[in-house]
């Protein structure tokens, strides 16, 4: 399971408590939880609470470990606002027995809070505690040397100090530390390490042994020139082994991965071996023989391919077995991040089977995954967490963590959400518990905020509905009937070829589906057909640019006819307008055809008309 097991720490969590208390003194304050006790009949359901911390805009990653949980104890690490722009401060938060939170910072070598520069997906904390109750945070770090703090006192996180130099290869730059505790309480690290002179960036796994209180490299698990190594997850089994997940990419960096890797490394022999056993040379390379690659080159792909390629994996362990891989894949995109299925990879004891628990292109248009995926496994039940953007017209652009539940030996996902749905992109980690339940960490970066969810795994079978019936209701689907969906559409001008009249017309609201207008086209006007009359009442228009802060992209004035068997009669006139949906009600009317007439395309720069959807609905 995608627990992190440990005996019961040699220095007990007492010590914690007389942290927390000796916090006041140096002047941390304990911070109550915003959330109530579950009521008696929610016992089963998914508990969040919002944490009284206000996190930094690049308090985000896919690969980062930002949560820890030990003997009912959780820790949470997180990026603060830093004292200037672009900066960021890095703080560890514990949560007590009563459900209050104290955190501290990182301190630097002066005693002050450490600052660090921002730079989103890269500089982000992984925290860990050791068998003796010492928080390990490794924070901040894009292809530079260690930054590494750890506390003083254990399970005090007003203590964190620098250590950094502590750690081996002192020469190497450093990024994407994943971390994990040992069967026996010593630490684990995995990063990527730079050995650009050979053209190539290596992936490096490190132990920090409790008794002697120091760090080793324990191996360079791959190295390939021309390659760069991606860390995805570190997992401990119940045997001590440690499970190791990474994704190639060419040297030096790239967005588009590939060849998703899995091996097991045990501490009691030294030795590597794949997911069918066999032992492995290290440093592992993309070619090395075996049963290493659970995601192997398909058709189109090779190491510099954009697309087809991979992006973000964890894996789970249930007991001192693999359970899965959680992944991101897509066989095509646009930009560096969309496209991207959620997949599954298993090991039937002869072949990797790979399925696909969200397919993007089933789930119809303005619908994304993020780089925020996570896997769990206890009991029965196998969990995938993703982060699914939706944008539609009806409820705009929001994204909401989704939970993916599969009892094992079913082939059914059954899908639900954890936590509202919000505005702006999600990040997220989780672990598992002794008890089976998930404990979640869930940032808002946007706007700030940080959540903390506990998802237990009693109450039977899990409910849930299908990912398409999910959907659905993040995007606010109704069962109006819009006449003018799919119409044939004439219009005056547009201002390039892929931003065509139909585009109003095809029940997308995404940026990239609008029609506009040419730039020399100052009364522009569309006209959409949908051919045999229709009682309708209602006609909708949507316009603008979601990017935009203010309302200078939507049209600003225009009038609304329907065709008619007497022709053309009006269905209302706007002027003025600073809104980016009209709604026009009319008596109930046959017709067959809207005409957009735009007097006043924007206010923009840039003056043209930027409509959405043109919507007509059928009378009910």
């Amino acid at each position: 399971m995608r627990r992190r097991p440990t005996p019961t720490l040699r220095t007990a969590l007492t010590g914690a408590a007389a942290a927390l208390a000796a916090a006041a003194a140096v002047g941390a304050a304990a911070l109550p939880a915003t959330a109530s006790a579950p009521a008696a009949h929610a016992k089963h359901a998914p508990q969040v609470e919002e944490l009284p911390f206000t996190v930094d805009s690049s308090n985000q990653a896919g690969w980062w470990k930002p949560i820890d949980v030990v003997d009912g104890t959780t820790y949470v690490a997180y990026n603060a606002p830093g004292p200037t722009a672009s900066t960021h401060q890095v703080h560890v938060a514990v949560r007590s027995a009563d459900g209050a939170w104290t955190d501290g910072c990182l301190r630097a070598t002066d005693g002050e809070c450490a600052t660090f520069v921002d730079d989103n997906g890269h500089n982000q904390p992984s925290i860990v505690v050791d068998g003796d109750g010492n928080v390990h945070a490794f924070v901040s770090m894009h292809h530079e040397q260690w930054n590494y703090f750890r506390t003083t006192t254990p399970g005090d996180v007003t203590s964190l100090v620098d250590v950094s130099g502590e750690m081996p290869d002192q020469d190497l730059a450093v990024t994407y530390p994943v971390t994990a505790r040992g069967a026996d309480g010593d630490v684990y690290v995995m990063a990527r390490a730079g050995a650009d002179e050979r053209q190539a960036r290596t992936g490096n796994l490190y132990r920090f042994d409790t008794g002697a209180g120091t760090w080793s490299r324990v191996a360079v698990v791959a190295d390939a020139k021309g390659h760069s190594f991606y860390p995805d997850d570190l997992e401990v089994g119940t045997d001590g082994r440690v499970h190791v997940l990474w994704e190639w990419g060419p040297w030096p960096a790239d967005p588009s991965r590939h060849l998703g890797s899995y091996a097991v490394y045990d501490p009691a022999d030294g030795s590597f071996r794949d997911v069918a056993g066999n032992a492995l040379e290290t440093p592992v390379t993309p070619t090395t023989p075996g049963a290493v690659v659970y995601q192997p080159y398909v058709d189109g792909e090779d190491i510099g391919s954009y697309w087809p390629a991979l992006q973000t994996a964890k894996l789970s362990v249930h007991g001192d077995t693999l359970d899965g891989i959680a992944y991101r894949f897509r066989t095509e995109g646009v930009t560096a991040f969309d496209g991207y299925d959620v997949r599954f990879a298993r090991w039937d004891g002869a072949a990797w089977q790979r399925e696909t628990v969200l397919d993007l292109g089933g789930l119809g248009p303005g619908v994304e995954t993020s780089a925020a995926i996570e896997t769990t496994s206890a009991g029965p039940t196998t969990r995938v967490y993703a982060v699914v953007e939706t944008t539609s017209c009806v409820t705009g652009q929001q994204s909401a963590v989704v939970r993916a539940d599969q009892v094992r030996g079913e082939d059914t996902w059954r899908f639900s959400t954890v936590g509202e749905a919000r505005t702006g992109a999600q990040r997220l980690s989780a672990v598992t518990t002794g008890s089976g339940t998930d404990q979640l960490y869930v940032t808002v970066p946007s706007a700030g905020q940080l959540f903390h969810a506990t998802v237990p795994r009693t109450g039977g079978t899990p409910e849930g509905s299908t990912a398409a019936e999910l959907v659905a209701g993040l995007r606010g689907e109704s069962t109006d009937v819009n006449v003018a969906r799919g119409a044939d559409v004439t219009v005056s001008s547009t201002l390039r070829a892929d931003t065509g009249g139909e585009l109003a017309v095809d029940g997308s609201c995404v940026d990239a589906s609008r029609w506009i207008s040419a730039a020399d086209d100052a009364r522009p006007v569309l006209t959409a057909d949908w051919g045999t009359p229709q009682a309708v009442d209602t006609v909708r228009v949507r316009s603008g640019y979601s990017k935009a802060t203010g309302t200078a992209d939507v049209l600003r004035s225009f009038a609304v006819e329907l065709h008619t068997a007497d022709g053309w009669v009006p269905a209302g006139q706007v002027t003025n307008n600073t809104s980016g949906t009209v709604t026009l009600p009319v008596p109930t009317t046959q017709a067959d055809q809207v005409r957009l007439l735009i007097t006043d395309p924007s206010s923009s720069a840039t003056d043209v008309a930027r409509v959405y959807e043109v919507e007509v609905l059928a009378a009910g």
